[in-house]
């Protein structure tokens, strides 16, 4: 192998630069999740007061948007793998401040579901999925941790919601609209010029190795893996569609109705933005270390104990009120562990089972399925709590959901996506496998993948 500067493994130069890459999107992450995700629940009675809406109309902008990255999300995943990540990343958080902006504009019911159209849109292409297929690419052994810590960024931005209702007591909840737009244009923005296509641009294997062998038409790893076509006819797939489906019905009423829950339950403001704080920081040391425990004792079989968890912790939070604090303590060990793991586990496992070439479709085609159930989970609970006042009949009833996810991955059998062995030549003997070594398919791989 060539010893030249592009070619020098990259443990001999510093740090791997898939860890910058990791970094960048954590921190985009943060700002794009605490301003435009985590944050809603906070602007609900502030656009109720102002505008008469009821809190299911209110909530159903955030159904549209759901609704329209269900549409939207296949062809991101195409586009980013046909052109890169980059460039869907970029004009995404264009997109996405130009919704938040329009947004502070609306005056009127069709207005408000416009803008959420145009939100949708940006917040489905801006960061979360263009760096998740770069950390697929960057990473294979350490996919599991470089997931965490990328999705830690997303978790944390939690902490954005006082900075958020502070913005709205003092400016309004149109001005901190605006506000947020220009923060994400300032600072996310810059952040994509960190990313690269794929380690091979450096002359590097994922996680940091040489490329052990250079001959003519050896192929990159980001651009092996099975097809959509392929995909589609496994049923592992179907299985990994049935869990997002049951588990997203989960976060979609407990992302809108968390912190109006709590008020309900007898906490102040301080007291429900404070419960959404802890929630943050515990992100911030749950996804990393589900990361790293998935990478240690198999993706999947940790994620099936998270959507166990969330089960438990969505029945906790249902019964947190102002006499029973203590019980935001097993909430946060159960539900917010579960959920980090869910985050990080769901979008490595699916590029374990197929691989990198197609990952980013085939990842939005899985999150597609659940369009329905993103759609119309905030709404139906809109609805029953303003029939019965209570939103705990909505998170028992998630708890359920979330049991059946469990389930869903229990059942799949596939093995993980095995990387072709091009080092070899193609008229090499056939011989038994060594300890820790398997062939299966074509493939042969060296016990490095866990899930």
């Amino acid at each position: 192998m060539s010893s030249s500067p592009r070619s020098l493994p990259s443990r001999a130069r510093g740090l791997y630069f898939g860890w910058y890459i990791v970094g960048s999107g954590a921190t985009s992450n943060f700002l794009v999740s605490g301003m435009a995700i985590w944050s809603f629940g906070v602007f609900i009675e502030p656009i109720r007061e102002e505008t008469g809406w009821t809190t299911a109309a209110v909530a159903a902008g955030f159904s549209i948007r759901a609704l329209e990255q269900g549409v939207f999300g296949p062809f991101a995943g195409a586009f980013i793998d046909r052109f890169g990540p980059r460039i869907m990343a970029r004009s995404g958080l264009v997109i996405l401040a130009i919704g938040l902006v329009l947004l502070s504009q609306a005056h009127t019911l069709p207005m408000y579901y416009g803008a959420s159209i145009v939100l949708a849109i940006g917040q489905s292409s801006s960061t979360f999925m263009p760096y998740s297929a770069l950390i697929v690419r960057w990473f294979q052994v350490k996919r599991g941790r470089a997931m965490g810590f990328l999705n830690s960024g997303n978790g944390s931005g939690f902490a954005l919601v006082p900075l958020i209702a502070v913005l709205i007591a003092a400016f309004g909840w149109r001005t901190t609209l605006v506000i947020s737009a220009v923060i994400i244009l300032t600072i996310a923005l810059p952040l994509t010029f960190t990313m690269r296509n794929d380690p091979s641009v450096m002359g590097l294997e994922p996680d940091g190795e040489p490329i052990r062998a250079r001959r003519s038409g050896i192929t990159p790893f980001a651009m092996t893996g099975d097809s959509v076509g392929a995909a589609l006819r496994t049923p592992a797939f179907y299985l990994l569609a049935l869990a997002q489906c049951a588990n997203v019905a989960t976060v979609q009423a407990w992302v809108v109705y968390q912190f109006p829950h709590l008020r309900e339950q007898g906490l102040g403001v301080g007291y429900a933005t404070a419960a959404g704080v802890g929630y943050a920081f515990s992100q911030v040391i749950f996804r990393p270390s589900s990361g790293l425990l998935g990478d240690r004792i198999g993706r999947r079989r940790l994620l099936i104990a998270a959507f166990a968890l969330q089960a438990v912790g969505i029945v906790v939070l249902a019964s947190v009120s102002a006499e029973r604090l203590w019980l935001l303590a097993p909430y946060y060990a159960t539900f917010a562990f579960g959920q980090a793991a869910w985050v990080v586990l769901h979008t490595a496992i699916v590029a374990d089972y197929y691989g990198p070439r197609r990952f980013a479709t085939i990842n939005a085609l899985v999150n597609a399925t659940a369009m329905p159930v993103a759609v119309g989970s905030p709404i139906v609970a809109g609805i029953v709590f303003d029939r019965v006042g209570s939103y705990v009949p909505v998170f028992t009833t998630c708890g359920l959901l979330s049991a059946v996810a469990a389930v869903a991955i229990l059942l799949i059998r596939r093995r993980p996506y095995e990387i072709p062995d091009e080092s070899e030549p193609a008229t090499a003997p056939l011989v038994a496998p060594t300890v820790g070594a398997t062939t299966h398919g074509g493939m042969h791989h060296v016990g490095r993948q866990p899930a």
